[in-house]
Formats: structure tokens, sequence, C-alpha cells
């Protein structure tokens, strides 16, 4: 135990002595961490120039990695050297601000921050909101879609119906379908659950709702793919697509930059398309993405939401996407007005918008990050154990409910 406390005292310290590292003590200026590219800092920096003409308030962004992203928050934490401004994965906002560290910005700049939800997607916006609080706005996002080769699919399914015919067909070729993002994953059972009108959560987040028709619905759904062509192993998505072995794909967005790079060789003989209506009739999808969050500890709060507010523009996130195109790096911007000026692929274009419309983020409730275990040993149970869909999801909903109630409970 010895061992391990000086440890953490050892690692503070390094981000303490770590030149910039934490929240500036120079006079006006803001220390932003992006989980992202050296090149998307880069990019923040130069936009930057412009916001501190206007505001004399200078901005340093530096890059961190994802895999070091979370442990490097919770260290900074630890020690009080947090930055100004932090950008994290959605559900990140909500466990680091229940720990005191990040800003309600509801309750401290709450018209501010209406202004930017306003005009962002609504799946985003209510992944990033727990309860009426407000811990962070979203950065960017990434959503699930369909990519497949147009020279050997004919019709993209559009119901569920059409990709079970598909993917028998392809079978009998001794072809598949690739999960790219999600498989045997709660991320990939996720649209199936809410296109077959289920949930993980009632609305109010006090009770789980996985022992549901709906919910064994989805999973003898998700699971009827693996037995018609899905592998249960990894197969990327640009060597399946490439080679035409697995000529149809769930995956995210920034898989279309890494399939025009890495398979030139099938230029305009793929397409991404939305995902197929489930029972409902609705194409619901996942997304994700950053947001950005303000530390409690910033002595520069009013600034660093006045930046948030820029980087939040629809003008400064065009230029925002178009640097991610020559730099090679993933950025899909939250701003609704935004996509009417984005330089893209017409076609694309509207298949990522229509489909951000569509599409809802991981439950905005305390503890799902830790509950998604119990998710993801029901759906590997019933995929690779071959056990019911029914009971596993029910062991599942038993085990995330003593979670919740624990924390509901001491939260009263």
């Amino acid at each position: 135990m010895f061992k391990k406390i000086l440890s953490l005292f050892a690692v503070i310290a390094f981000l303490a002595a770590t030149t910039g590292c934490g929240s500036s003590t120079k006079k006006n200026e803001i220390v932003m961490w992006l989980v992202g590219s050296e090149a998307q800092a880069r990019t923040i920096m130069e936009l930057g120039k412009s916001f501190t003409e206007k505001t004399g308030v200078k901005v340093s962004c530096q890059a961190i990695s994802w895999g070091n992203a979370h442990s490097k928050y919770l260290t900074s934490i630890a020690g009080d050297v947090t930055p100004d401004i932090g950008t994290m994965g959605l559900t990140w906002g909500m466990e680091f601000g229940e720990l005191g560290a990040l800003v309600d910005l509801n309750k401290d700049f709450k018209e501010d921050i209406m202004e930017i939800q306003k005009t962002n997607f609504p799946g985003l916006v209510e992944s990033s909101k727990l309860g009426d609080k407000i811990f962070g706005v979203p950065f960017d996002m990434s959503i699930q879609l369909i990519y497949y080769r147009t020279d050997m699919i004919k019709n993209v399914p559009d119901t569920w119906e059409d990709l079970l015919v598909l993917l028998a067909d392809l079978k009998s070729q001794g072809k598949g379908m690739v999960i790219d993002w999600g498989s045997l994953d709660w991320i990939g059972f996720a649209p199936f659950l809410w296109q077959a009108g289920g949930n993980f959560y009632n609305e109010d987040y006090t009770k789980v709702t996985l022992d549901t028709p709906s919910a064994a619905k989805a999973m003898d759904f998700f699971a009827s793919l693996y037995k018609n062509g899905v592998p249960k192993t990894t197969v990327p998505l640009e060597q399946g697509i490439r080679i035409g072995d697995y000529p149809i794909a769930f995956s995210g967005n920034w898989k279309i930059i890494s399939l025009t790079l890495g398979a030139p060789e099938i230029k305009g003989k793929w397409k991404i398309a939305m995902l197929p209506k489930g029972p409902t009739g609705k194409r619901t999808s996942f997304i994700g993405g950053r947001i950005m969050s303000v530390f409690s500890k910033s002595n520069m709060k009013k600034e660093s939401v006045e930046f948030i507010k820029f980087l939040s523009q629809s003008d400064i996130q065009v230029k925002l996407y178009n640097a991610s195109m020559e730099t090679e790096d993933s950025y899909l911007p939250p701003n609704i007005d935004t996509w009417k000026s984005l330089e893209m692929d017409q076609a694309m274009k509207e298949v990522l918008e229509k489909q951000a419309w569509e599409a809802k983020g991981p439950p905005a409730v305390l503890g799902w990050d830790g509950s998604t275990r119990f998710v993801n040993y029901a759906i590997q149970m019933v995929i690779l154990k071959d056990a019911k869909s029914a009971d596993e999801l029910k062991k599942a909903n038993e085990e995330i409910q003593k979670e919740l109630d624990k924390i509901l409970k001491k939260g009263r």
C-alpha cells in the first residue's frame, strides 16, 4: 500500500513538474488538454490565435493519447494539476464531475451552455447531461454506419430481414459481414436494442430495463448475425472490404479516411449507408465523441467557457474539419449548422447527417462504464455459448440494478 502511495505521489510530482501540464500559472492563458493527435492540437493552437486577438487570452493546447488519458486525468485531479479545459469521452464528464473536479456548466454558465447545446445533435446532448447537471459540451462526434461494396452488393439492406437475407446469400458464397465497432460488445448491441423499442434504463435512470421482450428480441437478432457470417474474431474493415471477403461492415465514421487511404484500388466501389430499420421502423445508431469540460481548479473559468463557445461556432468547426482532412484525423462537427458548409462528398454528407439525427449515445447515468461488463458478458454467453437471451439479460439486469441501487442510495 505504501509503495502505491509513493508511486501516486511520484506521478503527481512528474505532472506538476512537466511544463504546461496543468492549468497555466500565467495570467491570461488557457491550458487545454486534447485527447487526440498532436496535429489536431496544433490546429486548435492555430485557430486560437484569432481568439487571442479578440480577447487577449492566449491558448496552449496539448495532446494526450486515448490510452493514457483517463488515468492522466485522475492523477491530475488527485494532484491538483488539472488543465483549464479538457476534452474527454462522453461518460467521463459524469465521472469526473461527481468527483467535484469539473464545473457544472448548467449552474454557473447556463445561458452560454444552452446557446451551444441548442445547435448540437440531440443524441450527443442527452448523453452529456447528468440529470440537470452539465459537465461538458460536445467537441466532436463518432457515428456507427454501414460500409459496403457497391460492385458486390446491389441493394444495401433496408430492414433487419433484408440484412439476414443478404447474409445468407453472402454465406453461400463463402463471404460475410464485419462488425468493426462493437463486435461482441454493448456498443454493437445497443442500436438493435433501441431499434427494437428497448433501452438500458427507464427515463429517470432509476430502473434497469434489460429484462424485457424488446431486449431479448434485439439480443436474438444480434446473435443471429454471428450465425450467418459475422466472424467472432477480429477482422479489420479495411482488409475485409478491400479483398471482398467481407463486402459489408458496421463501423464508425473514422473508417472513411482509413478506407480511402488504405484501399485506393477500390475507389468508387464502396459507399456508406444508414443502419437498417428495426421492428419499430427506426434506424437508431450509436453515437459517441469527445466533450469539452472546464476544471473546477481553473483560475480561468469564464475565459475557458468563452473559448469553448469559440470552438463551438460553425465557422470554426468547418476549419477544424478541413484541417482534419489534411492531417488524416477523424473529426465530425457536432454543430448542426456546420454541415451546410462542409466540403464533403454530397452522398456521404447526407448519410452522415441523417444518421446523426437518428442516433443515441451511452446512458447518461453514473456507474454505466462499470456496468457494461455485465452486458458484454450476457452478449458473449449468448453468442459464444448459445445461452438463452432472456436468461442472460435477466442476470445482467439484476447485477446492473444492484450497482445502480448502491449509487442511488449513496446519493440520497
